[in-house]
């Protein structure tokens, strides 16, 4: 039997891992299919609205969004861009899936080379 105290280490560790893997997969970037206005300088005119698929971050799925108009364009910044709050909680708990899972695996197999050995 796992003592309370050793089970939420390994939730507190799995959690801080997870928001370390989310915020760090804003580096997974992808552009489109979403697109949106980069100014005002295309047409015949150079009047017209410029479209173009637009930058976005986060795995699995996308949670920052580029903000033309706002931020440097095609770089994206946490104080500057739009931030999916939900999007980025979806991130953070595929990933405390996945470190849960891991330390669990890991733990059981400590217990059981302990009780192998002694």
């Amino acid at each position: 039997m796992m003592r309370p105290s050793a089970k939420l280490s390994r939730i507190g560790i799995s959690l801080a891992l997870a928001i370390a893997l989310a915020l760090l997969s804003v580096h997974v970037e992808r552009v489109g299919p979403e697109v949106t206005e980069y100014g005002n300088l295309c047409g015949p005119n150079t009047a017209s609205p410029c479209h173009k698929p637009v930058l976005k971050g986060g795995f699995p799925v996308a949670y920052l969004v580029d903000a033309p108009g706002i931020s440097v364009e095609r770089q994206l910044s946490f104080g500057e861009d739009q931030l999916f709050v939900g999007a980025l909680m979806l991130d953070i708990a595929f990933y405390f899936a996945i470190a849960l899972s891991i330390t669990q695996v890991i733990s059981r197999r400590w217990a059981a080379q302990s009780v192998a050995l002694g």
